[in-house]
């Protein structure tokens, strides 16, 4: 019960937490269900951490559409180079992942959860064979996906905190 009074339950923050409750949920839901049906992976790893930007701070800059869709294809892009001509090793990595971010600055799309892509890239590729196809496949065509079940779900809760 002592830490009940430290949470502080208002209206809106609980609007909140059920955005962030049901826009992870049904996200990923939703690309785990594309990826069953179309025999294409739809999911990868850093969407999780997308989806925590999405829900929990939506008006962050780094959580704004052109960020999300440029910044994972442009980390994954950078991974998916260094697969191709570099040799896997400590550097190569860390070296991308430094590329990664630096590109995201450059072009102004910064995405954290984007960073992982060089590493999930490039730490799996014994076990998982990459091609070109990564980058539509779950790359751009899940955070697109992403992207929308956040705009639908903003409209959501707008109009819940409207009616009430």
């Amino acid at each position: 019960m002592q830490l009940l009074k430290y949470i502080e339950l208002d209206r809106w923050r609980l609007f909140d937490a059920l955005r962030g409750f049901l826009g992870g949920t049904l996200s990923i839901l939703l690309l785990l269900q594309l990826t069953h049906t179309t025999n294409h992976l739809w999911i990868m790893a850093p969407f999780g951490a997308t989806c925590v930007l999405l829900y929990a701070a939506p008006s962050s800059p780094l959580a704004q559409p052109k960020n999300v869709i440029l910044g994972h294809l442009i980390a994954a892009t950078v991974g998916l180079v260094f697969l191709q001509f570099f040799v896997v090793q400590a550097l190569t990595i860390a070296i991308a992942v430094g590329i990664a971010i630096a590109l995201m600055q450059l072009l102004k799309c910064i995405h954290p959860p984007a960073g992982a892509n060089p590493l999930l890239i490039l730490l799996t590729s014994q076990q998982v064979d990459y091609d070109w196809s990564f980058l539509i496949f779950p790359v751009l065509l899940g955070a697109i996906t992403l992207v929308l079940v956040a705009k639908f779900m903003d409209l959501f809760i707008r109009y819940l905190r409207r009616s009430n």
